[in-house]
């Protein structure tokens, strides 16, 4: 347990541990029944560590989602490939489109969020696709807008707050993804 810090918590009941779980994706259900083995269903959640607080999902969403607004407003090029070539957007499954502009529908093995994130962002600028195309967003998309678009290559809005030692993965550093993995943190209830 972490006791060394006074940490801001959003849930009250638990504690901040120093297990930080990196990445779940395709393996989410096996980490899940894991930590529900270890310590019990409800007794522990996932959160993210920036500056003094702990972040809850829907706090750290917003930074992510903040992350992908700075790059629309940087990187016009990307975008605008984006907006001409796409109908729409997804990034595990094309069924991930059917989440629209809510983060909590996942219904993929591994979470996507960039999808709902460039959805979210192009409505706030009032943008929206004009294409033919279903672009996936990740890493290995067939298109460069889509490969672009990935959390993995999206820069992090504060990269100053990405906590030490990062975590090594496929993502590059200051990254959305270098902070989603690397900032993650494990909370249990406290008794």
């Amino acid at each position: 347990m972490n006791t060394s810090k006074k940490w801001e918590i959003p849930h009250k009941g638990f504690k901040v541990t120093d297990i930080r779980p990196g990445l779940f994706g395709e393996k989410k259900k096996k980490k899940v029944r894991d930590y529900n083995d270890l310590y019990g269903l409800d007794n522990w959640k996932v959160c993210w560590k920036y500056d003094s607080r702990i972040l809850d999902l829907d706090s750290a969403l917003k930074l992510y989602e903040m992350s992908y607004s700075l790059h629309f407003m940087s990187n016009r090029i990307i975008w605008n490939d984006l907006i001409k070539r796409a109908r729409n957007v997804w990034v595990e499954e094309e069924s991930d489109m059917e989440s629209g502009l809510d983060y909590s529908i996942q219904e993929a093995e591994a979470n996507h969020y960039e999808d709902i994130a460039i959805r979210r962002v192009l409505g706030y600028w009032g943008r929206t696709f004009k294409g033919e195309d279903l672009v996936r967003v990740r890493g290995d998309s067939d298109l460069l807008c889509g490969k672009l678009l990935s959390s993995q290559y999206v820069p992090f809005i504060a990269p100053a707050y990405i906590e030490e030692p990062r975590l090594d993965g496929w993502w590059k550093i200051n990254s959305v993804e270098d902070f989603w993995q690397s900032n993650k943190i494990l909370l249990v209830k406290d008794r």
